[in-house]
């Protein structure tokens, strides 16, 4: 009746969210561990939002990308808030889904009749960690790039196909503005892909059903419960406890996750000095390769031992100095 009967006589939606929400029937048994599929879908929605406010000021180039992100921070209002909490809400994306898995895993919930909504978890677990690594080299910055040629390269290991893949990736023959070109368009693709798997894999839920701790399908009524108001109030008690958290880091501890490799992503990218980009010969060319793995921005922050690493510095300096004279002069 009303506006409401309208719709549903044109387009059933109030009937669709009445028969899979509000009645939809699920074990009574179910603990909080089974919230955190509400968990996920909270963290993906702050992400896109965010994410799309931060795409409307990047820009993807390979001269204007750090000087973009350094604009955000600084000058468009509210920008450092926005980028913090995309940060900080893809790593709780993450230890959510980690816990997802954990409660799959320990409850049997790839099991028959649920196989097929444990393949599409998986798909989108994948499409996950290819969207972060994709925004993890969007700054540009030092570790942005060096990050982007290494795992780009990985794909080089696969026979046949590998080099063409390469190339592919980087839209030529080295990792440069086409690159990132890619990398971008590609890191929004796959997240609207994710929420489109996200549909799927909700939707087989409804199919078969949630599993529940012990392992025994309900058979009768009065072993089920409604989703909404039961499972509702118990979702949202979870995502709230749960999102306390994300304000703390976005305002307190911005860079709690991954300090020193945010301070290395703030560098902004550069070419190589000419000495080791033109293939020149060096009288020490072991002894250079030492010296520029143990900088900071090729080591892990945990391998920066304050005993060595100065000694480290002041035995291969002058061999890495040395190096750059070519053999034949002087």
């Amino acid at each position: 009746s009303g506006i409401i009967g309208w719709i549903d006589a044109r387009l059933p939606l109030p009937r669709l969210i009445d028969r899979d929400y509000l009645k939809f029937r699920v074990p009574k048994n179910l603990n909080y561990f089974w919230s955190f599929g509400g968990i996920l879908i909270f963290c993906l929605t702050i992400l896109i939002i965010s994410g799309v406010v931060l795409a409307m000021h990047y820009k993807p180039s390979e001269a204007e990308a750090f000087a973009s992100v350094e604009r955000i921070m600084r000058d468009v209002n509210y920008g450092w808030l926005m980028r913090y909490i995309h940060m900080n809400a893809a790593s709780f994306f993450f230890i959510a889904v980690y816990i997802h898995i954990f409660r799959g895993l320990y409850f049997g919930s790839y099991k028959r009749p649920r196989e097929l909504l444990w393949i599409l978890g998986v798909l989108m677990f994948f499409m996950m960690i290819a969207t972060a690594f994709l925004g993890y080299t969007l700054p540009w910055g030092q570790m942005s790039f060096w990050g982007a040629t290494v795992i780009t390269n990985l794909f080089s290991a696969i026979p046949w196909v590998g080099d063409s893949i390469v190339t592919w990736l980087w839209g030529g023959y080295s990792v440069g503005d086409q690159t990132l070109n890619r990398f971008f368009v590609m890191h929004w693709v796959i997240a609207f892909g994710i929420v489109a798997i996200v549909l799927l894999h909700v939707a087989a839920l409804h199919i078969t059903g949630s599993n529940n701790p012990a392992g025994i399908e309900p058979t009768k009524d009065n072993e089920t419960l409604t989703f909404n108001p039961f499972m509702t109030s118990k979702d949202l008690l979870g995502a709230t406890v749960f999102s306390r958290c994300l304000p703390l880091c976005s305002f307190s501890h911005r860079t709690t996750w991954g300090t020193r490799t945010t301070t290395s992503r703030r560098i902004p990218w550069s070419p190589p000095p000419t000495s080791y980009r033109n293939g020149t010969s060096c009288r020490s060319t072991p002894y250079c390769a030492l010296y520029l793995t143990s900088s900071w921005a090729c080591w892990p922050w945990w391998h920066q031992s304050a005993c060595w690493q100065p000694c480290l510095g002041w035995i291969v300096r002058p061999c890495a100095v040395a190096s750059s004279v070519p053999f034949g002069s002087g």
